[in-house]
């Protein structure tokens, strides 16, 4: 805790004394964004693949000659597929739109905490996703269950996407990873759910881990979940001091799944 504290008097973790440090998070945060989104254009025959080479690649597992996967199976296996990479790519359009139409900070992040925390937070999914892709290990290709394993973990990266991509579209101008306040959004999802965006990257993270669950990729998950609570709590004071309706807003709605 000392460490965190004394790290609060380092310029890096004080934007207040960066100059157009709003210009500047936007143009660094933009060309991040539109890296990730070229490579999800160019690589989109990796991922989903055409249909031309999943049918193949499905259509070559058989039992005694007999296809184990019907048509119709790889047909829905390559539409989740494709609905999975349009909701991804579009995630990343609405990160764009959100850093183009964000309103202004009223009250700015400081320190590691509020700065750099949320930074590394947002970042251990990519650590799950560069791991070695482990489904086959525990629901193999040649077996026909396969196939309903892996629609089930496709349910989850599509749902916990649309969840995402929702909150994201309703949030545009109150968007921002580090820990400050701009706009107070109540409406649409968000008269509901706090935190919408979290807990479509829980869903749509789990999923990502059971494509490729190892001790590694656990531990990560778990770090994850854990540094989204915290920063969920500390976006959550921020807005209390900017907006006095918070506290009521608060009282109404869940923090990451609709109050019952």
């Amino acid at each position: 805790m000392r460490l965190i504290q004394g790290l609060k008097d380092i310029p890096v973790f004080s934007p207040s004394k960066w100059p157009h440090r709003e210009g500047l998070s936007r143009c660094v945060a933009l060309l991040i964004i539109t890296c990730f989104f070229v490579i999800k254009l160019v690589k989109f025959d990796q991922f989903p693949q055409t249909w031309s080479a999943a049918a193949l690649f499905y259509g070559t597992f058989k039992t005694a000659a007999v296809p184990i996967f019907s048509h119709s199976a790889i047909a829905t296996i390559w539409g989740c597929k494709l609905t999975v990479w349009i909701i991804e790519t579009g995630i990343l359009a609405g990160y764009m739109a959100a850093y183009f139409s964000r309103a202004k900070a009223l009250s700015i992040a400081n320190g590691f905490m509020e700065t750099a925390f949320p930074i590394i937070v947002a970042g251990i999914p990519v650590l799950i996703s560069l791991s070695p892709y482990t489904l086959p290990q525990w629901a193999p290709f040649n077996s026909p269950n396969h196939v309903y394993v892996y629609l089930a973990v496709m349910g989850l990266l599509i749902t916990g996407g649309l969840i995402n991509l929702i909150g994201l579209l309703t949030m545009r101008r109150a968007f921002t990873i580090m820990t400050e306040a701009r706009v107070l959004v109540t409406n649409g999802i968000f008269s509901s759910i706090r935190h919408p965006l979290y807990s479509g990257h829980f869903i749509m993270f789990l999923g990502s881990l059971l494509l490729r669950l190892n001790f590694y990729t656990i531990a990560m998950y778990f770090l994850f979940v854990v540094g989204q609570v915290i920063r969920a709590r500390m976006e959550e004071r921020k807005l209390m001091q900017a907006f006095p309706d918070f506290t009521i807003y608060k009282k109404q709605t869940g923090m990451f799944w609709p109050k019952l």
